[in-house]
Parts: structure tokens; sequence; C-alpha cells
């Protein structure tokens, strides 16, 4: 039997460096279908959206949450703003900002497998999450569980932030998300153009940016 609780700890703990397999063989085994410059707009446009969730997710949460620690760390239950419409806005995002980028690479079956495998990650760390939650936090999270969806904005619920933008905090904990956006966005248009054009592609240059 799976002990998808475990599987959740695990991808939780390692989840900055679980999508790098999928980046190496985005470049090593699929190609760019299309060179439609429509493709590159329209999936910048979602990459930003993705980011912007984020960066409010961030910007109201409270101090102690919502961190890129490589452990379950909720010193308050975030039910507010972003956090009263949907449970994980730091996922969609995520999801957003990755989807974005695939469609900018113009490849429908590597967008397709990364897709799955996002969704197939989030579970898993999802129910982690979850759990630490109920443990810590009992009925008041059991109660906001039931009244707010996990990935599915229910936009009636939305109830005023509780705390002000905090400015500082997106800074110091998405610049590196947004820098790390824009870097494989120009990759992959550099990369896109070197396969249009025909020209001789050096694996190793990429790759070396990338990691």
């Amino acid at each position: 039997m799976i002990n998808k609780l475990k599987i959740g700890n695990i991808l939780f703990k390692n989840r900055s460096f679980t999508t790098l397999p999928l980046i190496l063989a985005l470049f090593l085994f699929f190609k760019p279908m299309s060179f439609e410059i429509t493709y590159n707009i329209v999936g910048f446009l979602i990459t930003v959206l993705g980011e912007i969730i984020r960066i409010i997710a961030v910007g109201f949460s409270f101090r102690g949450t919502s961190g890129r620690e490589n452990y379950l760390r909720a010193e308050k239950l975030n039910k507010t703003g972003i956090y009263s419409i949907v449970r994980n806005p730091l996922y969609i995002g995520n999801f957003l900002i990755f989807t974005g980028l695939l469609i900018v690479f113009s490849n429908v079956y590597a967008l397709i497998l990364f897709q799955l495998y996002l969704i197939l990650q989030y579970y898993f760390i999802i129910i982690s999450e979850e759990n630490y939650l109920k443990e810590k936090f009992g009925e008041f999270y059991n109660e906001y569980k039931r009244n707010v969806n996990r990935v599915i904005p229910k936009f009636k619920n939305y109830i005023k932030p509780e705390n002000g933008f905090n400015l500082r905090k997106v800074i110091l904990k998405e610049n590196d998300s947004v820098f790390n956006l824009l870097v494989m966005f120009i990759l992959i248009l550099i990369y896109k153009e070197n396969i249009r054009f025909n020209k001789v592609i050096n694996l190793t240059y990429y790759l070396i940016l990338i990691f």
C-alpha cells in the first residue's frame, strides 16, 4: 500500500529540486512544435499571472508561513485574503508558471507530461501539509478545510486580509522565483531560435545556464 504521507513529506522536503529532471528532459528529448510569437506572448502572460498569485499569497501571509523551508512550518493559519478563496494558492501559482513556460516552449507532449507530474507531486505534498495543519490546529483547521477548496477557487468566500502587504517578505522570498522564471523564459526563446534556424545546439551550454 502506498504511504501517501511519507511520499508527500519527501516531496515537500525536496520540492525545490524535484522539477529539475523534467527540465533536463525538456531540452534533451523534446523540440518546439511551433514558432508562432502568439505562444510566446500567451505563455509569458500565464507565467506572470502565476507569479502574481504567488506574490499576493506571500505578501499577505502571516510571518512564519508560506516560506521556502524544507520542513513543514506554520506559526499561524492563513485563512483570509487569497487563502479565503483557495487553500493552496502557491501551488496554483507554480502550476501556472510552469504551464506558461511550456506554452512558450510549444510542445504539447512536454506540456502534458509536466502538468501530470506537477499534479501528482502537489497531490502528495498537499496531503502531507494537510496532515500537519490538522495536527497543529485541530478543529480550527477542519472548519477552514470544509469551507475552502484545495485548488478550485470559491471567490464568493473572499475575506479581506487580516494583515497588510509585506513587500520586504515578497522581495526576500520571491526574488529567486522571479529570476528563475525570467531566465527560463529567455533560455527557451534562445533554444527555439536555434532550432528554427537549424543552428548547432550545445546542450551542455544550456544545462549549465539552467543549473
